[in-house]
């Protein structure tokens, strides 16, 4: 065998070399190839994710309740930024606390994430510097309204709802993340590049809730003001229609107290008088009594199973129909005798006390409602006074909602609609019907008994100038360590329920005051507190009221006649209202303002004719509909009472500011021309 020559060896390990070198590139780019792209990704690719914007909450109309704005989130390669007294003081000028700022200045970091968000103008200086990295962040933006915030609930810092519809809905609202990849320098930088593939991020759910924003403010601001004048320790509003059951305001207010969900859900109360409406409708349902029986009332006294029971309306006989009129508890305790103790509790179990009301919250209390086997002697007429049973203010607000819309129960709707980020309608309320619990022929006699309730009874407090309203007030003695406070030291829970129009009603207020001071009494603390929200509401232009199908307000308001003068020297005077004819005004001698002509006003004119409902395709782009103005002359509303002068002007399609002025009247005068929409200024008396 020839011996290899020296050539013939180092060719061969040549050739063997190479043969290795093709076998492991071939394994390199064949067999590991995705484990050497996933590195070299690693190296030369960052991927981001994108936050996806948070759905928006609407409104019954339209208007934001909360929804999310894109910011950015600033970190620093600390390694390669030469200049970082600079970035400090750039840092300071953004509004940077000097504590979160400093740490740039520390030789011994290499990475610093400041954990603040930014707007993205408010630090672009920054953002350009070498080794300095952004990456965008969401902020969840709500209403001011506190009542509104208890219903939408908040979100944390990873934006994920913790309570209220924030967290019902989270899935929903939060959307679907994005990505982004960007190429990486050897130093560190971004470099952006079309190759690169991107995903946009999926909004979230947009929804709309039955609320009003324009009834919710007012309720606040209501129910903040009366806690304050009467000294009480809070305070609850619930305004809902009793057709549909949806609820257009649910406010709360504790004094000194945080209130972080909606308390009109979750905090029952006992109810006290509210609740003898109920009572009386299911006798004259089973032929039991007849609005007009008389009742022996014992002069306001009754003693029953070792307990005496008060009035403090005192008659030694009343009808049925006063009873209600001047909550009568002697003659409501009378009158439950005749039903037995099964037949109470399956009355209160039909109007849904003592089960949750299925409300879309996270939580809801269902009150308490003791079963009949374990009732004391004494319980059967406490229940029908009112007591020892505990509702939420929603429960009694839907509760009256049954005699409002003829007797039946409806389901209650806080979620109007949900859409996704295409447009399309997901979900859409639709009213339900819980159960019947009266005939509609006696919700008729009892909405007329609470009518004369306001009328000439306990709450005449709640009376409005122009429109009927119905109501039942209710004062009931809370508990304190478990045991009802004695009189003159006892602590109260002040209510009323008002049904406005009492002729086809289209709220259901409830107003709850918590310890009021002084006046205790819910005719006198919370029915003057209803009369200024519905009036408030009246004055409003969009509170989700049917002006159509208004009755016809039972007073009507004649503008001053140029005819027979009378002088007047007080505001007071010029509101006085005559049903039967006309007022006729004149200034004094040191006015010198001209004659007023007669001009319609809103409580003997025609409501204007209401236009069809604009209904949207949300599969498809929304397209904004033009807004429709036109020219017309500002009315003259001089000598008139104030709340009659803001309606004719709303009407009209004017805004109205209020200033403080002498001479009256309005700025622009009265007969000029100004475009619907414009902000009428009138001059506060």
């Amino acid at each position: 065998m020839q011996t290899p020559t020296r050539p013939a060896i180092i060719s061969g390990i040549f050739t063997v070399f190479a043969l290795a070198l093709v076998v492991k590139a071939a394994v390199v780019q064949i067999a590991e190839h995705e484990a050497w792209s996933r590195m070299a990704l690693g190296q030369q690719v960052a991927e981001a994710s994108l936050p996806a914007p948070r759905g928006d909450i609407e409104d019954a109309t339209g208007a934001l309740l909360a929804h999310s704005r894109e910011l950015v989130r600033l970190s620093f390669s600390l390694d390669i930024i030469s200049e970082r007294r600079a970035l400090y003081r750039a840092l300071l000028k953004a509004r940077v606390p000097a504590s979160r700022a400093k740490p740039v200045l520390d030789r011994q970091r290499k990475w610093y994430d400041l954990r603040q968000n930014f707007e993205p103008s408010q630090v672009a200086a920054i953002r350009m510097l070498k080794g300095v990295r952004s990456a965008p962040a969401g902020d969840r933006v709500a209403v001011q309204s506190a009542g509104a915030r208890e219903i939408l609930g908040r979100t944390n810092a990873e934006g994920k709802g913790v309570d209220g519809i924030e967290l019902l809905l989270d899935s929903l609202l939060q959307g679907e993340p994005g990505r982004a990849r960007t190429l990486k320098g050897r130093d560190g930088r971004r470099f952006e590049t079309p190759d690169m593939l991107t995903e946009p991020p999926r909004p979230g759910h947009a929804v709309r809730l039955t609320i009003n924003q324009v009834l919710q403010d007012i309720c606040d601001e209501a129910l903040h003001d009366a806690t304050k004048r009467l000294d009480a320790d809070g305070g609850d509003i619930v305004i809902l229609d009793p057709h549909s059951g949806e609820i257009r305001c649910l406010t709360s207010h504790r004094r000194h107290i945080s209130v972080l969900s909606a308390a009109t859900i979750v905090e029952p109360f006992e109810p006290g008088s509210t609740l003898k409406p109920f009572l009386v409708g299911r006798l004259i349902e089973a032929g039991k009594t007849t609005p007009g029986e008389m009742i022996e009332t014992f002069d306001g006294a009754y003693t029953a199973f070792g307990r005496r029971i008060n009035d403090i309306h005192k008659a030694s006989r009343m009808s049925v129909a006063d009873v209600i009129r001047y909550s009568s508890n002697v003659g409501i305790a009378r009158l439950s005798e005749r039903v037995s103790d099964a037949d109470l509790f399956m009355l209160y179990r039909d109007l849904g006390f003592g089960t949750p009301t299925g409300v879309s919250y996270p939580i809801e209390a269902a009150g308490v409602l003791y079963h009949p086997r374990t009732w004391s002697k004494q319980s059967h007429h406490s229940l029908a006074i009112g007591y020892e049973v505990s509702v939420t203010p929603l429960q009694l607000a839907l509760a009256y909602g049954s005699l409002a819309n003829g007797g039946v129960l409806m389901a209650p709707g806080l979620i109007k609609e949900i859409r996704d980020a295409d447009g399309r309608v997901k979900y859409r309320h639709r009213p339900r019907e819980v159960r019947r619990v009266f005939d509609e022929g006696t919700t008729r006699i009892v909405m007329a008994m609470l009518a004369s309730v306001v009328d000439s009874g306990t709450a005449t407090d709640a009376e409005l100038a122009t429109f009927d309203l119905a109501g039942k007030s209710g004062t009931a003695r809370r508990t304190v360590a478990g045991r009802y406070g004695k009189q003159g030291t006892a602590r109260y829970t002040s209510s009323f329920v008002g049904l406005f129009p009492s002729t086809h009603p289209q709220y259901v207020v409830l107003v709850k005051l918590d310890n009021p001071r002084g006046t205790y009494f819910g005719g006198k603390t919370a029915a003057p507190v209803a009369k200024a929200v519905i009036t408030a509401a009246l004055a409003a232009r969009d509170a989700s009221l049917d002006w159509g199908n208004l009755p016809t307000q039972r007073a009507s308001y004649q503008p001053p006649s140029l005819g027979d003068a009378v002088t007047v020297s007080d505001t007071d005077a010029a509101a006085r209202v005559v049903a039967d004819g006309s007022v006729a005004l004149t200034t004094t001698a040191a006015d010198s303002s001209p004659p007023m002509s007669r001009v319609p006003l809103v409580d003997s004119a025609p409501q204007p004719q209401l236009q069809p409902p604009v209904r949207f395709d949300l599969s498809k782009p929304l397209k904004e509909a033009p807004r429709v103005t036109r020219m017309i002359a500002v009315p003259d509303v001089r000598g008139l009472p104030l709340r009659v002068a803001v309606r004719e002007l709303h009407r009209a399609g004017f805004r109205v500011q209020m200033v403080s002025r002498v001479g009256g009247g309005t700025t622009p005068p009265a007969g000029e021309p100004v475009r619907t929409g414009s902000i009428v200024r009138l001059s506060r008396p």
